[in-house]
């Protein structure tokens, strides 16, 4: 994410029933670092979708040349997981190691352009283990994306970015929502996002 952005709002974890509570599916955020080689990624979440077979979230993503160099052939590849407190932390944080499904393609970035592309994530039913807290299953979305790109006299570069996906709170400067999943098919249209590393 750009380096002088506020940090954005950060999801409550879902309460716990038990003595034995979970953990926080996921480690402590922190800010996203400094561009790598001028490349900013930022995701703007639109909408999640529950239905009875899967949850979909409809994004629009901007990738930006910050750099003195041209860029081409941007290969942009993504997934949407479900945070749990019984995955370790690098399987649910992407990393450059990652090879994730292939989203879109840019054919070239001039230093200082942007684009936009706009796409959804979509995860079965089946691939979430809810976060369980008496009656109520509440899930919560990482998106991961990995911009690869070549660059002009140089290596390429890679980008990589998680982001955790909440409902927004009622009041502002609160922290992001997880969903739930108990409450059947529904479509939450007030929707953020943060960005960890």
């Amino acid at each position: 994410m750009v380096a002088d952005r506020k940090p954005e709002p950060q999801p409550e974890p879902a309460p716990q029933a038990g003595p034995a509570a979970a953990a926080d599916p996921l480690p402590q955020p922190q800010l996203s670092a400094a561009p790598v080689g001028g490349l900013t990624v930022e995701l703007e979440s639109r909408r999640m979708n529950a239905s009875l077979v899967a949850t979909t979230l409809s994004y629009v993503l901007r990738v930006t040349n910050h750099g003195d160099r041209a860029l081409s052939g941007l290969a942009i590849a993504g997934d949407m997981i479900a945070a749990h407190a019984s995955l370790p932390p690098e399987a649910q944080i992407a990393s450059e190691r990652q090879r994730l499904e292939h989203r879109h393609a840019l054919p070239a970035l001039a230093p200082g352009e942007s684009a936009e592309v706009i796409g959804d994530f979509r995860l079965p039913l089946t691939a979430i283990n809810p976060i369980r807290a008496g009656d109520a299953a509440y899930f919560v979305p990482l998106a991961r994306l990995r911009v690869e790109a070549a660059q002009d006299g140089a290596a390429p570069i890679v980008r990589v970015q998680t982001w955790v996906i909440g409902e927004l709170p009622e009041s502002e400067g609160a922290a992001l929502r997880p969903f739930r999943l108990d409450l059947g098919p529904r479509t939450y249209s007030r929707v953020g996002q943060r960005a960890v590393n």
